[in-house]
């Protein structure tokens, strides 16, 4: 049975009236320079919220005065967000960086969960092809590539006398920044784009470890490749989840119009893919002067390890303030 549209406007009201309440405090706090560090978070949660809210209310009931309210108290709160994160423009890059980016990522961990799986399959279908018979290898790397490779020479860093390392490690960022801006950008194609060059680049990786694997040369390979991928491989994955979570917005608009909910997930998923940046610019750090120093291969590994447990550090301590404020406010998850 269809909800009548007035009594669907009085639940409308009645459930959310206190957030808009809130967001009316929030904004008076902000407006007179009151407002704390846990108040602004709050206000851009309550804020983005509202907006849900507004999307809501102009689908059905465009012509309602709730709906004008709504549009007035939204831009009244964009102004309060923004004027308070722009103050410091350094402050609000340390906001992002050490509370939404985090957030943002646990939002959509479903997403990034999926974009490894298929980087792995693609990478296990490589592996396995290629041990069978190198052969193989010429399906899923460039004949130059699997030419030129010598498991022997590559992994033996002390004769790497002549890597340059400040262009090493710049063409491998902009490299994998452009991995990582497909993987977001194709989501556009409902999410196709995004599977395929996440399959893509696992079967390139596969298909290089089984060569180095059959050669005997599979410890000082990872040796190679772990310290930086470590990083590099999160952020592939993160932007990888930022294109299927758009895709998904497309195919399962909930109660807004696909287009509106395309729009809306775009902005918040284009967060993802600048958040990534910093964690591509360490790895091309890593990469161009760590991994062909000539250090122990041991050395290469702990170096992966640490930057491992950094990750699980930045992001779990931030998955239990998310945790710990919805244990204080049950309501703040609800929509």
């Amino acid at each position: 049975m269809s909800v009548q549209p007035q009594h669907r406007l009085s639940l409308f009201i009645q459930k959310h009236q206190a957030t808009w309440n809130r967001l009316e405090s929030l904004i008076e706090l902000a407006k007179d320079r009151r407002i704390t560090k846990q108040n602004l978070d709050e206000l851009g949660h309550t804020y983005r919220r509202v907006s849900a809210h507004l999307a809501y209310a102009q689908t059905y009931f465009p012509e309602h005065p709730v709906t004008r309210h709504l549009n007035t108290l939204t831009a009244r709160g964009h102004q309060a967000v923004y004027a308070a994160s722009t103050k410091s423009d350094g402050m609000g890059m340390i906001r992002f960086f050490s509370s939404g980016f985090p957030a943002l990522f646990h939002e959509r961990s479903l997403f990034f969960l999926i974009a490894m799986l298929i980087f792995t399959a693609g990478g296990l279908w490589a592996f396995g092809a290629t041990i069978i018979d190198e052969r193989n290898a010429l399906a899923f790397l460039p004949p130059e590539m699997v030419e030129g490779i010598d498991p022997a020479a590559s992994t033996d860093v002390e004769n790497r006398e002549q890597w340059d390392h400040a262009v090493t490690s710049g063409a491998i960022m902009q490299n994998n920044i452009k991995v990582a801006f497909l993987c977001f950008a194709l989501g556009a194609l409902l999410g196709i784009g995004t599977l395929w060059v996440l399959f893509m680049n696992g079967m390139l990786i596969g298909a290089l470890a089984a060569l180095f694997h059959r050669a005997g040369e599979s410890y000082g390979f990872w040796a190679l490749i772990w310290p930086h991928g470590v990083l590099e491989l999160a952020a592939i994955f993160i932007a990888g989840a930022a294109g299927l979570s758009l895709a998904w917005s497309f195919w399962v608009p909930g109660e807004l119009t696909r287009i509106e909910s395309f729009k809306r997930e775009a902005k918040v998923t284009g967060q993802l893919v600048v958040g990534v940046i910093p964690l591509f610019v360490i790895a091309a750090l890593i990469e161009g002067f760590i991994t062909p120093a000539p250090w122990p291969h041991w050395t290469k590994y702990m170096v992966a390890l640490i930057t491992l447990v950094a990750l699980i550090l930045y992001f779990g301590r931030s998955l239990i303030t998310v945790f710990s404020r919805n244990q204080a406010n049950p309501g703040a998850s609800q929509q």
